[in-house]
């Protein structure tokens, strides 16, 4: 094997073992972030997994926040994976939402 050869070999393994590792990796979307579906440590999976079982009755919201503020009697609750005051935002119409059960 000519020294040409061999340092073609490598770099093909090298391409190779790096689009694994591309591919491979775990997803860090935040979309996932806080989700029930998730069973990653920062996901409440088992948390709404203990819920169901339980038999509270846990629905998970899968539409915008818009299409709840018509409901009546419910409880929306919003989970962050990590405190973050300066970043947490509320929607005006979430605001308002608020200030209508308040009054």
């Amino acid at each position: 094997m000519t020294k040409r050869r061999l340092i073609i070999y490598i770099a093909i393994a090298l391409v190779a073992i790096i689009l694994i590792t591309i591919i491979a990796a775990p997803n860090t979307n935040q979309i996932n972030k806080g989700s029930t579906y998730g069973r990653a440590p920062d996901g409440y999976g088992a948390w709404y997994s203990f819920m169901s079982e339980r038999g509270t009755p846990v629905r998970r919201w899968q539409k915008p926040f818009d299409k709840i503020i018509d409901k009546s009697s419910i409880t929306f609750l919003r989970i962050y994976p990590k405190l973050m005051p300066q970043i947490f935002v509320i929607s005006q119409s979430e605001l308002n939402w608020v200030k209508k059960a308040i009054l």
